[in-house]
């Protein structure tokens, strides 16, 4: 079992902080001792981290986007399905809606 203390980056000019990595306990990867901090901008909007996220940034600095392995249940499809037909029926109905 390992530990690891909390990594603070933060801003050299002000003292401002970016991310903590926080600590953890257990089995554990210890931090790197030599970092080279670098990072690019991700324009707004340009991934829907609801269903993706960037697990890395490749050797052209570009991230590099997965996918979430979502399984969705029989019975999850199912009410799923009720609900994209109850508001189509009420698109329909009313008018507008979506």
């Amino acid at each position: 079992m390992g530990r690891v203390d909390n990594r603070v980056y933060y801003n050299g000019v002000n003292g401002n902080i970016i991310f903590q990595t926080g600590e953890a306990e257990g089995d554990v990867v210890p931090h790197d001792s030599e970092v080279d901090l670098a990072f690019i901008d991700v324009p707004f909007g340009s991934i829907d981290y609801f269903k993706s996220y960037i697990s890395r940034i490749d050797n052209e600095g570009n991230p590099v986007v997965m996918h979430y392995d979502i399984h969705e249940t029989e019975e999850q499809r199912k009410i799923r399905e009720l609900e994209d037909a109850l508001l189509l029926h009420a698109e329909n109905e009313i008018g507008g809606i979506l």
